[in-house]
């Protein structure tokens, strides 16, 4: 369990559909003070996952963060149509690459590149 599933499990007590909430508040209902980087930089907010933590706890409950005010510590929280649990979870290992390599129509890139295999002859790619 995260140590911020605390705020997810407040805001799931919530009958609207957005919660605006202040810094100080969101530190109450979890118990700690948030990190200096949650006071300085936007990013901290966003609806990234990956790696980090207190995003994966609202995200996996159905929420996301907009409307992002540092000067004023506040935070807007809107329930997502669909909760981030209920969508499959698709691994996509290349995904950072998507985008990047462009197969021209008609290439077959199962078939071999000169006559003969190097396999076929005994010998290693790089020979």
């Amino acid at each position: 369990m995260s140590k911020y599933e605390a705020l997810p499990q407040f805001l799931a007590r919530v009958d609207h559909e957005d919660y605006r909430m202040s810094f100080s508040e969101i530190e109450r209902v979890l118990g700690f003070k948030l990190p200096k980087s949650a006071y300085e930089h936007e990013a901290w907010w966003s609806n990234n996952a990956t790696g980090h933590s207190h995003a994966r706890a609202w995200l996996k409950f159905g929420w996301r963060t907009e409307a992002v005010d540092l000067a004023a510590r506040r935070v807007t929280f809107r329930r997502s149509p669909k909760p981030a649990s209920a969508v499959p979870h698709q691994r996509d290992p290349f995904g950072c690459m998507a985008g990047t390599v462009t197969i021209m129509p008609g290439t077959d890139l199962t078939a071999p590149q000169d006559d003969k295999w190097n396999a076929e002859e005994g010998r290693l790619l790089n020979e």
